[in-house]
């Protein structure tokens, strides 16, 4: 359970100065590591967070203490666990008062904007599961503080706006609940300052105009307000779906609309409002009144020239999010289906309305509107190469917060898409009208023109794809690029021909790919050789079969330059494309040719991949690590990759000290792939040559995600005989053991037991002939307490790290038992564990043993242990043993056929080859410790009969007892 202590507020803030100002590393992971551990395991390190914001003088401390209270309140404030049947809040009610409290006390009163920013964020996350029922404090200070505001006529004012903020945070927190029991709530609070709202929205707009009036600068207090209330008043009616409801829609929408046109567009400051109104068109139907007013007014905004950008950006994304949130009146199904939805008839028509409006605008403006994007749409200058290949890469706005650093140009082209969605053959139409005239005029238009005209014709295949409809023929403007040649006409030759590759002939495609090769050849631009490497992976992709695999030169002349890209370029959506096309080329190339080594050898030693390898820059690492998963388990295994494996191991060794976990589970996968015979240990060596150079990195590591993989790469490296057995690796499990006593988190702990107790079975199983009781007696003792601890029947029992740790320990306990039962004996005596109790207890959990060589052990030591128990325990599991005896016995004698020995071991290569099996980490059935655990499935020494008819005989013996001395009674 979590802690109920309250930490010491001094201890805590001599953490933070530690930790902002001390140069010594290990002392300030000490302090990290103490901080953390507060905020996962105390709650109650709220209240000293609290004491720290309110007395603390260090501006710092008082600002890392409130992001502290927001770390805690968003791990545990709707936690619980359980204990003893019952559900224990992680954070109780009376601490969540506490809580709610105290931040009601610093609304208003705090006035450094960091800490509002933050106490909002704080209230945002209580909001969302408690408001407004569970946090009437709250409640009351907005209702209160509005109908004050009103009355006092204080409109354009700090505290107005800090109210304005809180209410803001707080409804985009609740609108996300879906649960009607609790909307019902935000309706009843909505109710309840909707009044007040409208008239401190009307007074805001009021003093707006004559600040415009009187030429006051457009960034004034006021303004800041206005653009709060905007969001607001569409928040405050997302939630009222009922038809009384509609006339607050309604209002909201023309109090937005029209209050937005009664203010000059060229003057306008608060246009941000257009993207408010238009995200909430669909949800409320509320566009009757203003709404032709609306569309003329994006039309302007777009028409006009603006010096301040941010009021063309808002126009666009106006646009754009009419189109959107109006797509349901493209199709007629979808369009009758709202009309049928319609639950009166004002909203019935409302829709017909809109339907009317808004074709007969985008018709009658579709030319305009294209040409006009055309125009504004113009490709940055100052960008470069990779934010460049970036802007066309991803065309998506992120989020309503980021939407107003957008891109101009991005906008454009997603304003473009929209369009060609909403009325592709209108779309289609007029823009070959545009390319005709172009064609006809030879091309005599601005740079910049033909470039955002390019690039709109590049994003059209993707519409038509989806649509299912033909594309523009743009075989014209690829002559006119080629015939153009310059660094500009390349990009887009290559940008144009990637994109509508799909289009082009089965006669078309070798032709362009020639080409793009010669384009590769010869240019050094970075760009140009960006998207003509895309558009060689989409040619190749198109033409299937009819690529030839066999033409090394093509591999070797484009992998340097991918690699080249590789180590300049940095950014996650231009890095991922470029390994997948070198690691599909690697894996093509390597399945069809009978040199592919020599191959890949060549294209190594002609580039720079080598250097590749040795990046330090972590998302590349990352994006390596993920390529050479995919390579590896391309290829069966046993195949001789000893040229992939060499590269791996060059940048694992390179990145190992970032401690990142990606490059130990890279290690354990390449061990586990490892096949000594493919290229006689070669590779092997070099596994240990990388052990002994970090040995003390490995044994020093003490994060725990790490350590459960680290200890897997030990047992992995053993197994297959790459490092031998040493002191080491001994200290290095009784100190992980030792950890992960001290972790308070079950599962946590238990994974690490897990993964140390793994290594440990390893051991026993190769060190079998050669272990003893008495030298491993103080494990022994507490794997027998581990076993006990486990077994009382908590809920986490049955978790699956819980069962394959039980597992692990039974099958050690057993390999000791089968070695030696009479020290074993004295073993569980010196533990005061009953003989009966560890059988009884032995039984319930061999239940979950699969492994075939672990039954059959499980089995024989149970036969030998039965004469040692108590008549009643005898009695009670006698029975049961030999019922678990008889389909072991069954299976030993289908293993003497030879036949079904090799289509066992069929199976086993089948399932050790699926790419499923390969990549499942830390799920993955480790089949070099099965051949080892299953040796005894083949050994004489573990014969089944035998054993059995020893125990028939002890039965028959015990029997036999009985009798006699019934009869001497008698």
């Amino acid at each position: 359970m979590l802690n109920t202590e309250i930490p010491n507020p001094q201890k805590i803030e001599e953490a933070f100065n530690i930790i902002m100002n001390s140069k010594n590393q290990q002392i300030g992971k000490e302090a990290d590591t103490y901080l953390r551990n507060l905020e996962q395991n105390y709650p109650y390190i709220l209240i000293s967070l609290f004491q720290i914001f309110e007395n603390s003088q260090v501006y710092l401390n008082k600002f890392q203490a409130l992001l502290l209270i927001k770390n805690v309140i968003v791990r545990n404030w709707v936690k619980f666990q359980m204990k003893d049947n019952l559900r224990i809040q992680n954070i109780s009610e009376d601490l969540k008062n506490h809580v709610k409290d105290k931040i009601l006390q610093f609304l208003g009163v705090v006035q450094d904007e960091k800490y509002k920013k933050e106490i909002n964020l704080i209230i945002s996350v209580i909001a969302k599961h408690d408001f407004p029922n569970k946090f009437q404090g709250l409640v009351n200070y907005f209702v209160q503080g509005l109908q004050t505001i009103i009355q006092s006529g204080s409109t354009n004012c700090a505290l107005t706006y800090d109210l304005v903020c809180s209410l803001k945070v707080v409804q985009s927190s609740v609108i996300q609940n879906r649960n009607t029991a609790f909307r019902i709530q935000q309706v009843q609070f909505s109710q309840a300052i909707w009044n007040n709202l409208l008239l401190l929205w009307k007074n805001i707009t009021q003093i707006q105009q004559q600040e415009l009036q009187q030429n006051i600068n457009n960034y004034s207090f006021v303004n800041n307000i206005s653009k709060k209330l905007d969001r607001l008043l569409s928040l405050s009616i997302m939630s009222l779906n009922q038809e009384q409801d509609y006339q607050r829609k309604n209002t909201v929408s023309i109090h937005v609309v029209v209050g937005e046109n009664s203010i000059s567009p060229k003057k306008c400051p608060k246009t941000k409002v257009i993207v408010t109104k238009s995200k909430n068109f669909d949800s409320q139907c509320s566009i009757i009144s203003g709404f032709s007013d609306y569309l003329l007014l994006l039309k302007l905004i777009i028409q006009n020239e603006w010096d301040d950008k941010r009021v063309l950006r808002t126009g666009l994304i106006g646009l754009v999010k009419t189109l959107k949130s109006l797509f349901f009146l493209r199709e007629e199904q979808f369009y009758n289906k709202k009309l049928q939805e319609a639950k009166s008839e004002q909203v019935r028509q409302s829709i017909q309305l809109a339907s009317q409006l808004f074709n007969s605008f985008f018709q009658e403006n579709m030319q305009f509107l294209i040409e006009q994007l055309i125009k504004i749409a113009s490709v940055p200058t100052d960008l470069s190469d990779e934010e460049l290949i970036e802007q066309e890469e991803d065309l998506t706005i992120d989020d309503a917060k980021n939407e107003m650093q957008c891109p101009i140009f991005t906008i454009c082209l997603i304003c473009h898409d929209q369009l060609m969605l909403r009325f592709p053959e209108l779309f289609i139409q007029k823009i070959t009208q545009i390319m005709q005239q172009l064609i006809n005029s030879n091309f005599n238009a601005s740079q910049q023109i033909l470039e955002s005209f390019f690039a709109i014709l590049g994003s059209i295949p993707k519409i038509t794809t989806k649509l299912k409809v033909q594309p523009i023929q743009i075989q014209p403007i690829l002559q006119y690029l080629i015939q153009k040649n310059t660094i500009q006409s390349q990009r887009r030759f290559a940008f144009l021909c990637r994109n509508y590759s799909n289009y082009f002939t089965d006669s078309e495609l070798p032709q362009i790919l020639e080409y793009a090769r010669l384009l590769l050849s010869n240019s050094q631009d970075q760009i140009v050789q960006y998207q003509t490497l895309m558009c060689m992976k989409k040619i190749i992709i198109c033409m299937g079969q009819n690529f030839d695999y066999r033409n090394s030169q093509f591999f070797e002349q484009i992998a340097p330059v991918i690699v080249k890209l590789l180590c300049n370029l940095q950014k996650s959506n231009i890095l991922w494309p470029l390994l997948q096309l070198l690691e599909n080329l690697i894996q093509k190339y390597s399945e069809i040719n009978v040199n592919s080594m020599q191959i890949l050898v060549k294209v190594i030693e002609n580039s720079d991949i080598i250097l590749l390898m040795k990046t330090k820059s972590q998302l590349l690492v990352g994006a390596l690590c993920d390529m050479f998963f995919a390579l590896f388990v391309s290829f069966p295994l046993g195949t001789n990759l000893s040229h992939l494996y060499q590269l791996a191991l060059v940048l694992i060794d390179t990145n190992i000290d970032s401690k990142e976990n990606n490059i130990f589970e890279l290690l354990q996968f390449l061990i586990q792939e490892y096949d000594p015979a493919s290229d006689n240990n070669s590779t092997g060596v070099l596994f240990n040559n990388l052990y002994t150079t970090h040995e003390k990195l490995f044994m020093e590591d003490t994060e725990l995600n790490h350590m459960q993989t680290i200890l897997r790469v030990i047992e992995e490296l053993y197994l297959s005989n790459h490092i031998q057995l040493s002191p080491n690796i001994f200290n290095l499990l009784q100190e992980k053991l030792q950890i992960a006593q001290q972790i308070d988190c079950h599962d946590a702990a238990l994974i690490l037991k897990k993964s140390s107790i793994s290594l440990l079975e390893t051991i026993i199983l190769k060190q079998y002939d050669s272990i003893t009781v008495q030298y491993y007696q103080k494990i022994i003792l507490f794997l027998i307490q581990e076993l006990i601890k486990l077994s009382g029947g908590d809920q986490v029992d049955q978790m699956y790290y819980t069962i394959q740790y039980k597992n692990n320990i039974l099958e050690i306990l057993n390999r000791f038992i089968l070695k030696d039962l009479s020290s074993m004996i004295q073993v569980l005596n010196s533990a005061q564990v009953s003989l009966d109790q560890y059988f009884t207890l032995w039984q319930e959990t061999a239940q979950h043993i699969i492994n075939r060589g672990n039954r059959k052990i499980n089995v024989i030591t149970q036969l030998l242990f039965l004469k040692y128990i108590q008549k009643p325990t005898f009695e009670k599991v006698s029975q049961f043993v030999l019922q678990e005896a008889f389909p072991e016995i069954d299976y030993d004698f289908e293993l003497r056929s030879q036949e079904f020995r090799e289509l066992q071991q069929q199976n086993k290569k089948k399932l050790a080859n699926s790419k499923q099996t390969r990549l499942s980490k830390q799920f993955r059935n480790n089949f070099r410790k099965e051949i080892l655990q299953e040796a005894c499935l083949y050994d004489e020494t573990f014969n089944f009969r035998s054993f059995f008819f020893q125990t028939i005989q002890v039965i028959k013996l015990i029997f036999y007892q009985e009798c006699m001395k019934s009869s001497q009674l008698l």
